[in-house]
């Protein structure tokens, strides 16, 4: 049953994220594209990692390079939309920090240099997350739910890249609090989403569809703490949470588009 669940998730994770076109954006691309940087600092980490624990090598190396292509392009699409001076400050101090990065994830992977890969992530990681904070400052359109479904995208390849490095025995500071904060911020927002109340049927079938899988995914987070890894299950897990976390914000955001 589970080799069965596997097989479907897989391939329902396919082209998760294609590269961007390098035309002018418009506001609201814009804004979904600063936020899902974030997500992309996050899973590109994720992929050196399974390539470094030989888990689903081919899977991981194609993701890999689509992801840093996707994070390239997007970038070079920022920057040329950039609205105000300190929006393209704050995108040309990701530069350098991202040339680091891209030189780390194209190295061949190494346990020791796995640590000092993950320190590059997380300051990319606040970097992008500096411009997320200054374009919905400066555009001022981003609903709540948005912003919230977002950061929850981020988090289900957090989640994912802390799991792989501790599967991995990746001796980098505070993976367990680290994995600990992003489950419990991906659960928190799942309840204030539910408590808030869906506005249509679609929303409705997609936060339920989340709930169930995310049900799934937390089984196989909980054995970690008996050093029983399932990283295949997990890496699939929230390869399909990703998918569903990114219709949930396209579906907020065209939402909020409405109603502006």
């Amino acid at each position: 049953m589970l080799k069965k669940y596997l097989t479907f998730l897989l391939l329902a994770c396919t082209a998760l994220v294609s590269v961007p076109s390098l035309a002018q954006l418009s506001d609201s691309e814009a804004m979904n594209m600063t936020g899902l940087q974030r997500s992309l600092t996050q899973r590109m980490a994720k992929n050196y990692l399974m390539l470094g624990a030989d888990v689903r090598v081919d899977a991981a190396q194609r993701q890999l390079q689509e992801t840093i292509e996707r994070f390239d392009a997007s970038h070079k699409a920022l920057t040329a939309y950039a609205p105000t001076a300190e929006i393209k400050a704050a995108l040309a101090r990701i530069d350098g920090t991202w040339a680091s990065y891209r030189q780390q994830l194209e190295a061949k992977p190494e346990q020791a240099k796995a640590v000092q890969m993950l320190a590059t992530s997380e300051e990319l990681l606040q970097q992008t997350q500096t411009v997320s904070d200054l374009m919905g400052k400066h555009l001022g359109a981003m609903g709540a739910s948005v912003h919230r479904t977002g950061w929850a995208r981020v988090q289900t390849q957090r989640i994912a890249m802390l799991y792989m490095a501790k599967s991995w025995h990746v001796q980098a500071p505070d993976l367990d609090a680290k994995l600990d904060t992003a489950v419990s911020d991906f659960e928190t927002i799942l309840k204030e989403l539910e408590a808030r109340g869906t506005p249509n049927e679609e929303i409705a079938n997609a936060q339920r569809r989340a709930r169930a899988h995310w049900g799934f995914t937390l089984k196989g987070i909980d054995l970690h703490a008996s050093q029983d890894f399932v990283p295949t299950v997990i890496t699939v897990s929230t390869d399909s949470l990703f998918r569903q976390l990114n219709e949930l914000t396209r579906l907020y955001a065209g939402l909020q588009a409405k109603e502006a």
